[in-house]
C-alpha cells in the first residue's frame, strides 16, 4: 500500500469523524436531547459516537503499519475503514437532512391563536375583589398528548369546551407541554392548533414546551404554531420567561426531562427575575416537568420526587418564597407542599392516566388519579385559590394559599 493510498483512507475517516461530530453537536443542541440522553438515549449518542471514531482508528492504523510483510492485512484494513466511512458518511448526511426536512415541515395556514405575548402581560379582566382590584383568573392543564393512539381526545375537547364556557371569562389558558406526542411531526401540532383555534375562540393562551413536543428538533414547530416572531420575552428565549398577570407574576421555566436544560443563562435569569417582582405580588412559577410528586418506577428510573429539580432548582423557589409551582409530566392530579412552596401537579389533559403509585411523596396533601380535568386559579394580592376540577366540572379539591410576602 502506498502512502498515497494511506493518506486517502486517512482523509476519508477524518470526514467521516467530522461528520459524526457535528451532527451530535447540533443533536444535543436541540431542546430537549440532554434529558433525552439521561433516559436511555446515551446509549443512542455513544454508539454514533463509536461509528464516527471507528474508521479512524482503523486508518490510522494503516497510516503507521509500515512493515513490507504487512502490507497485505493494512490494505484490508484500510479497505475497511474507507468503505466504514462512506456508509457513515452517507447515513449521517441522510439521517440529518431527513430530521431537518420533517422537523421543518410547516403547512400554511397556521391556524389563527390568541396567543398570551410574555412581553405584553395579562391584563385581568374579570371580577374585582373586596379592595377593588381586579382578581386574576387563569386556568392550567398538561400532558394533552394530541395524535397519541393512548390519548383521550374526548376528555381532552371536553376540558376545552368546560374552560371556555366558564364565566366569567377566563383571563387565559395555560397548557404546561406535551401538547403532541412527536414535536417533529407537523399534523399533530396542525391538530391541536385547529382545535383550540375552534374550541376557546378568542380566549388567550400559553402553550409550553414539553419533553415530546422537543423531539426531535419539535422546538422548530412550537415556535411555529406558539411563539411566532411577533411574540417576545424577558429572556429573549421562547422557553422560558416571566409574565405579568396583574396580581401576579408568572414565571414560565424551560424545564422538560429534569435539570438538564437548567444552565448558567437560564439561572441566573431567573434569580434576577424573582429578586425584581415586588412584594405585593403573588409569584406562580410554570414547569412542565415535576418538582415534589409521588409516583412510581418508569422501568429502571424514579418517576416521583425529581431529585435533579429538588436540589438544582427548588432551592431558589424557596429563598424567593414562590407562592405556587403548576406542573405537569406526571399524569396525575396533587398538591404538595415543601419548605413553604405549594406545588400542584395537573398532567391530566388526555393523556393516558400514569398507574397508581408505588411512591408516596413526603410533601403530599391530596392525590388523584385516573381522572382527567384542569385547575382554575383565582389571584388576588392577598392570596391564591385553587380548584382542581375533572371534566364534568366538578370541582374535586380545593385549596388556599395566603400571601407570605
Amino acid at each position: 500500500m502506498t502512502s498515497k493510498t494511506r493518506l486517502s483512507f486517512f482523509l476519508a475517516s477524518i470526514g467521516a469523524a467530522i461528520a459524526v461530530a457535528a451532527f451530535l453537536i447540533w443533536l444535543l443542541g436541540l431542546e430537549g436531547s440532554r434529558g433525552l440522553g439521561a433516559w436511555g438515549w446515551n446509549r443512542i449518542y455513544i454508539a454514533i459516537a463509536v461509528a464516527g471514531v471507528l474508521p479512524l482508528v482503523l486508518s490510522l492504523i494503516t497510516l503507521f503499519w509500515r512493515k513490507t510483510e504487512m502490507a497485505k492485512p493494512a490494505t484490508v484494513i484500510g479497505i475497511v475503514a474507507i468503505v466504514l466511512s462512506v456508509i457513515v458518511s452517507a447515513g449521517i448526511l441522510i439521517t440529518w437532512g431527513e430530521i431537518v426536512t420533517r422537523a421543518h415541515r410547516v403547512s400554511k395556514p397556521v391556524p389563527a391563536l390568541n396567543l398570551v405575548d410574555p412581553s405584553k402581560g395579562i391584563l385581568p379582566a374579570g371580577p374585582v375583589d373586596e379592595s377593588g382590584q381586579q382578581v386574576l383568573r387563569i386556568s392550567l392543564s398538561s400532558d394533552p398528548h394530541w395524535s397519541a393512539d393512548t390519548a383521550n381526545a374526548e376528555a381532552r375537547s371536553a376540558i376545552l369546551r368546560a374552560i371556555y364556557r366558564e364565566e366569567p371569562r377566563r383571563d387565559a389558558f395555560f397548557i404546561l407541554g406535551d401538547n403532541v406526542q412527536m414535536g417533529m411531526n407537523d399534523a399533530e401540532w396542525k391538530a391541536e392548533a385547529m382545535e383550540l383555534s375552534s374550541a376557546l375562540g378568542s380566549i388567550p393562551i400559553r402553550p409550553l414546551l414539553g419533553n415530546h413536543d422537543a423531539i426531535i428538533d419539535g422546538q422548530y414547530h412550537y415556535k411555529a404554531y406558539f411563539f411566532p416572531p411577533r411574540l417576545s420575552s424577558d429572556s429573549g428565549s421562547p422557553y422560558y420567561y416571566s409574565i405579568d398577570a396583574g396580581p401576579a407574576v408568572i414565571v414560565v421555566l424551560d424545564l422538560l426531562w429534569g435539570a438538564e436544560e437548567f444552565g448558567a443563562k437560564q439561572r441566573s435569569w431567573l434569580e434576577k427575575t424573582l429578586a425584581a417582582i415586588p412584594s405585593g405580588k403573588r409569584i406562580i412559577v410554570l414547569s412542565h416537568c415535576f418538582f415534589a410528586s409521588s409516583g412510581y418506577m418508569d422501568g429502571a428510573y424514579p418517576w416521583y420526587d425529581h431529585e435533579g429539580m429538588l436540589t438544582q432548582v427548588a432551592p431558589i423557589l424557596e429563598r424567593h418564597k414562590v407562592d405556587l409551582v403548576v406542573q405537569g409530566h406526571n399524569h396525575y392530579m396533587e398538591l404538595l407542599e415543601r419548605n413553604g412552596v405549594t406545588y400542584a401537579t395537573i398532567g391530566v389533559m388526555g393523556g393516558k392516566p400514569d398507574p397508581e403509585p408505588t411512591h408516596v411523596s413526603p410533601w403530599s396533601k391530596w392525590f388523584l388519579q385516573g381522572s382527567y380535568g384542569w385547575l382554575d386559579l383565582d389571584v388576588t394580592a392577598k392570596g391564591i385559590t385553587l380548584n382542581f376540577r375533572d371534566t364534568t366540572t366538578a370541582v374535586v379539591h380545593s385549596a388556599y394559599i395566603p400571601a407570605t410576602r
